[in-house]
Order: C-alpha cells, then sequence, then structure tokens
C-alpha cells in the first residue's frame, strides 16, 4: 500500500534574516508516527499555488495549530495588535485551499488555529482573547520551556452519544490540550 500524502500549511516566520516556511514539529510527527502519512509542507504563497493541482495530488489536508491568529479583516473583527500576532501570508492560503479541498471532497483535518480557519473559510468568526471572557477558560498555554508542560493534557470534554466522535472515541469525558486565544462565534 502507497504512503498517503498529506498537504500540511505553513506559517511564515522571519529567522535569521530569512524568510521561513515552517510547521511546528509536533504536528508533523503526529502526522507521521499517528497517522503513517507524509506530510506535504505547502508554503504559503496564496493565489500564487495552484490549490486544483494540489489537491490532484494528495490525498488529504492537514491545517496545523499555530501561534500567529486569523486576521480579523477576514471576519469583521478588530485587527488590533493586541489580537495578534497575524500571518497574512498563512490566511492567503489556508483560506482558499481549505475551501478548495471541501469543494473537491478531499479529507481535511483542521487543528487549532485551523479550526478558526476553518470557520472563517466558510463564512463564520472569531471570538478574540477568550480567556478574559466571563465564565470562559484560560486556554492558553502555561507559561513553560518545556514544549511536554505547554501542550499537555489538562482539560476534559464531553462527547456526545451517537456523535461522528463517539464512532471514533467513543461516549463520555476525554482529556485534552486546548492552547488558543480565539474561539469560534458565529458558525460558518
Amino acid at each position: 500500500m502507497q504512503q498517503p500524502l498529506v498537504a500540511v500549511s505553513t506559517d511564515v516566520r522571519q529567522f535569521d534574516n530569512y524568510t521561513w516556511h515552517a510547521a511546528p514539529q509536533q504536528y508533523i510527527e503526529a502526522a507521521i508516527a499517528g497517522a503513517g502519512v507524509f506530510p506535504l509542507l505547502v508554503p504559503s504563497f496564496g493565489d500564487r499555488l495552484d490549490f486544483d493541482e494540489l489537491l490532484s495530488s494528495v490525498d488529504g489536508v492537514m491545517v496545523t495549530g499555530s501561534k500567529s491568529n486569523v486576521h480579523p479583516s477576514l471576519y469583521g473583527g478588530d485587527p488590533s495588535e493586541a489580537n495578534g500576532p497575524y500571518d497574512p501570508a498563512r490566511d492567503s492560503t489556508t483560506l482558499p485551499l481549505i475551501r478548495k479541498a471541501i469543494e473537491r471532497g478531499v479529507p481535511l483535518l483542521a487543528i487549532c488555529r485551523g479550526i478558526q480557519e476553518l470557520n472563517v473559510a466558510l463564512g463564520g468568526t472569531l471570538g478574540t482573547e477568550i480567556q478574559e471572557r466571563e465564565g470562559s477558560l484560560d486556554h492558553r498555554a502555561p507559561v513553560s520551556e518545556n514544549q511536554d508542560e505547554r501542550f499537555g493534557i489538562h482539560q476534559t470534554i464531553s462527547i456526545k452519544p451517537g456523535t461522528c466522535l463517539a464512532g471514533v472515541f467513543g461516549a463520555g469525558d476525554i482529556k485534552v490540550n486546548s492552547l488558543h486565544r480565539q474561539a469560534i462565534d458565529r458558525l460558518g
């Protein structure tokens, strides 16, 4: 059996006087070790990329998490510095890629920022700085140099019987990690 090829979103970062297109290792490692797929990093060049050609060549798309947030101008929000950092090159790539993947029926896994991108791509909005909302949990990563601590499993979610997720994990409570400052506001 041929190893499935999965397109993976990238962030744009400045480092050592270069512009880099990269994805966090934990997502790439999970793709390889957990799912057994070959991750193909997709540079964030927006409409300079032929998404139809890309999607004809891959078995799926994974839109990863990131430290950056979806730019509020894409969903009618407040583009203040407090809601950053932003990655407009990533936004210009992931949003059309998500729409094309859905249109073509290509399997899509959206994680963390990826879920927020998915909602915006489908016309939804995001709430920012959710840790400041009355009654909301603080979903930000604990301050630590240790990645295992930062990404540790520490929140409980309830999976309802009869849902798609219950078909994978079973119904009931499970522990997850959840690291973000934005969340879905109006569902797309």
